[in-house]
């Protein structure tokens, strides 16, 4: 009875260590790194962009295009790629300014944020539904990754 007792609470030991570990799980991309937000997975990678996703319609693309070296670089970079501006507003995530532009394309609202992360300005895009109220704060999964860029 005793030995149950010692294997289920080491059982439960190694499940809550690695819940820990998958919460801080990292992701390159470019030369640089940021945490994975809680809920999501890498879907894809190349040498200049991540693709994480929760699901189908909740999408955060984290890009380092060599050609973006402003937050107008970044606007027009999109605006070519087909994306309609809808707004914009700056502020400041954990002492970094952070610029984010807010656009529409195929039944879907765009958050773009540009952050500087040392030489090269990185773009980070949150897709969700259109019509749905994009999550403020730290309710954002955009804030785990803006604020852990480097």
């Amino acid at each position: 009875m005793k030995f149950n007792k010692i294997f289920i609470a080491l059982l439960l030991l190694i499940v809550a260590s690695s819940i820990g570990i998958a919460c801080a799980e990292e992701v390159s991309v470019a030369d640089h790194k940021f945490t994975i937000p809680d809920g999501y997975n890498v879907l894809n990678t190349t040498d200049d962009s991540v693709i994480l996703t929760q699901d189908n319609d909740h999408v955060i693309v984290v890009i380092v295009p060599e050609a973006v070296k402003n937050a107008d670089d970044a606007k027009s970079y999109l605006e070519d790629q087909g994306y309609k501006f809808i707004g914009e507003e700056t502020y400041d995530a954990d002492g970094k300014i952070v610029q984010q532009h807010n656009y529409e394309k195929d039944g879907y609202t765009v958050m773009s944020y540009v952050i500087p992360a040392g030489a090269d300005q990185c773009i980070v895009t949150f897709t969700i539904p259109a019509g749905e109220t994009a999550p403020e704060g730290a309710d954002n999964p955009v804030t785990t990754v803006l604020n852990s860029i480097s």
